[in-house]
């Protein structure tokens, strides 16, 4: 196979086997939209039906992708660990591609695509693996199977510094290998606002909110981890007016009752007026501008896109103090409240309702470091990294 990166566009392979639909997933897609926007030839390879399945299907017949070369293509989602048949498959199918990158994202496709890799190398191909990290590595990964594993990633690109240094001590990636580049936002997120206080009447109007009302606003999937039941517990110790709009549908691949549990609590404590549920949008950008300050109450988040599009809609946002929520925010962004303590984030949220003179500085914070989220500047980034030098 001839090494093609330095001559036209790359042959990129973005692969996924999660059949959920979340920051993973949608960041997956967004990046595939984009390469295929800057001319490179790019598959996507999914479950058959998946929600990104059908994410990626819609967005192939869409007017936007009609000057891309862009396809998707399904998959079955084997085993996990050593699945040799799994990778003789995907290697044949990328061989078939003349892949120059094979991009993933879930650590679950890290086995296969690692055998995958090598066996194009065996086979004198030069298929590259890059892995975009999504997840947290608290843990040394240390061991012979993870030099393994890890052995055969070429470069790995992790969205923020404090992942960086978890990655580079914690696994036996050469640090040359470990990038940093910041998950992005598609262009609409960073249209000006022009009369806020219009737009935030118009948003509340299409969401069914009082004018009246302080609304604290939380966006994400309904998951214990996203910590829905910690905003609407803040509520009993908060004055009638703040109201909480939730955005989101429950967990697609795991069974939850958490939803359930939820709206079992407001209903026991009487909060069924001052909390609005509403279902996930592709653009939830309105119910961002509704808000008067937006919360991140999530207990595990690596990097929130959630975080990022309410910097970008210029909203104030108090977040929990931990992972990649904690480095966002950071520099004056925005606040922060201990994760999972209800108490605490009622406390400052008061503070906030009282003291509205307190919000705009934290706002006008986050828009110089928002704006590296932009899609040109990081198309250049990934250009560098998966670009040789010879090319630049």
């Amino acid at each position: 196979m001839m090494d093609s990166l330095a001559h036209g566009p790359m042959r990129l392979v973005f692969l996924s086997t999660s059949e959920g639909w979340g920051g993973l997933e949608m960041n997956l897609l967004r990046h595939a939209r984009w390469m295929a926007g800057a001319g490179h030839i790019v598959r996507i390879l999914c479950v058959e039906d998946s929600p990104l399945h059908e994410a990626s299907l819609a967005h192939i017949h869409s007017e936007e992708a009609q000057s891309e070369t862009i396809d998707c293509r399904t998959i079955r989602r084997g085993s996990r660990y050593l699945a040799l048949a799994t990778a003789m498959h995907r290697a044949t199918r990328l061989i078939r591609y003349r892949a120059d990158w094979l991009w993933i994202r879930d650590p679950r496709d890290l086995d296969t695509s690692s055998i995958a890799r090598r066996i194009i190398g065996l086979l004198g191909g030069r298929t590259r693996l890059v892995f975009q990290q999504g997840m947290q590595i608290p843990k040394p990964k240390r061991s012979l199977y993870h030099r393994w594993r890890y052995g055969a990633i070429d470069a790995w690109v992790a969205p923020l510094e404090w992942l960086k240094t978890q990655v580079c001590g914690n696994t036996p990636l050469k640090p040359t290998l470990v990038h940093v580049v910041p998950l992005g936002l598609d262009d609409p997120w960073f249209a000006p606002i022009v009369d806020r206080i219009q737009r935030q009447r118009m948003a509340r109007l299409e969401l069914g909110l009082s004018q009246e009302s302080f609304v604290v606003t939380l966006v994400g999937r309904i998951d214990r981890k996203k910590g829905q039941d910690v905003l609407v517990a803040a509520l009993r110790d908060l004055p009638p007016d703040v109201h909480a709009l939730i955005v989101g549908d429950p967990t697609l691949d795991t069974f939850s009752d958490f939803f359930d549990e939820v709206r079992s609590y407001v209903r026991d404590h009487e909060l069924q007026w001052r909390v609005h549920f509403r279902p996930y949008a592709n653009f939830p950008r309105n119910a961002f501008i509704a808000a008067d300050v937006v919360a991140v109450c999530s207990t595990q988040e690596s990097v929130g896109s959630v975080t990022l599009e309410a910097m970008a809609a210029g909203c104030a946002i108090i977040g929990t103090d931990t992972g990649g929520t904690a480095e966002l925010l950071g520099g004056g962004r925005g606040w922060t409240f201990p994760a999972g303590n209800a108490q605490a984030l009622a406390e400052a949220l008061l503070t906030l309702r009282n003291h509205p003179d307190a919000m705009p500085p934290r706002i006008e914070a986050g828009q110089d470091y928002i704006a590296q989220h932009q899609r040109e500047q990081l198309l250049e980034r990934w250009h560098s990294i998966l670009m040789p030098k010879e090319a630049g």
